[in-house]
């Protein structure tokens, strides 16, 4: 067996076993929020950080994404007599696809490889332990939190960030070509749907829990140094984003 095809089955059992591992914390969280019992001041400080170690680069993602669409498509749009049309091409690529996938993408990267490193390192260094001789529910005072903040706040970022793409490819467009504000925001008005919004934060909020869960599983089930810290944070990024990527595809064609 080559190197490489090692390597790649070594990543595939490594993801299927991770895949294990989220399902059974997945049914440890149900049964704890339907008790009610876990840290609220822990849910608030995670939402917070989550606000802080994403908000700059998510922004800044969705704002080249827009320039990008408004350079490439107005001209198109506007030699063909369809420059107002931009507004609706624009809103639905990134409420419907850009902003749910890239926000998390970019998340994924910060938030979930940060909660993956903290909880790796908590459990290599015995902290995780010290809580079960708390009696305390690692699960409940780590990863439910964690999972209720990233559930409520990825909608949020992701919506947001939908709109600041929107902005932005309308400002380019309207500086490369003559596309009118009042036409682009009626086609978007007249197209638009609400199940487009929703499918957005629907999104948005699986992929949140997603990345959550695989971060949480991984990081309690390391062992080791500080090697196999740097390892499930790796394996945390690499399989968020396949899962967001093969999650996504199902959701949009249940949509469509």
């Amino acid at each position: 067996m080559t190197p490489l095809l090692a390597k790649a089955k070594d990543i595939f059992s490594q993801c299927t076993f991770a895949v294990g591992l989220v399902l059974d914390d997945l049914q440890q969280i149900i049964k704890i929020l339907r008790s009610g019992k876990f840290e609220r001041r822990e849910f608030i400080t995670q939402a917070s950080h989550l606000v802080s170690s994403s908000w700059q680069s998510v922004g800044a993602i969705m704002v080249a994404l827009g320039v990008a669409i408004g350079i490439q498509l107005a001209p198109e749009f506007d030699s063909r007599g369809m420059g107002s049309e931009m507004g609706i091409v624009s809103a639905l690529t990134m409420i419907r696809e850009l902003g749910p996938i890239m926000g998390s993408l970019m998340i994924a990267t910060q938030y979930g490889s940060s909660t993956a490193a903290e909880i790796s390192n908590m459990k290599i260094t015995e902290q995780v332990d010290a809580l079960k001789v708390f009696r305390v529910d690692p699960v409940a005072f780590l990863v439910v939190p964690r999972f209720v903040a990233a559930v409520a706040i990825f909608p949020i970022i992701n919506w947001l960030a939908s709109l600041i793409g929107i902005a932005s490819c309308f400002v380019t467009a309207s500086m490369v070509t003559d596309i009118q504000f009042k036409g682009f925001m009626n086609s978007i008005w007249s197209y638009l749907a609400v199940n487009d919004i929703l499918l957005c934060l629907v999104k948005s909020a699986i992929f949140g829990a997603m990345i959550v869960l695989i971060a949480s599983s991984i990081g309690l089930t390391t062992s080791g140094g500080a090697k196999e810290v740097g390892q499930a944070t790796t394996l945390t990024v690499i399989l968020s984003f396949v899962m967001i990527v093969v999650v996504d595809f199902i959701l949009t064609a249940l949509y469509i």
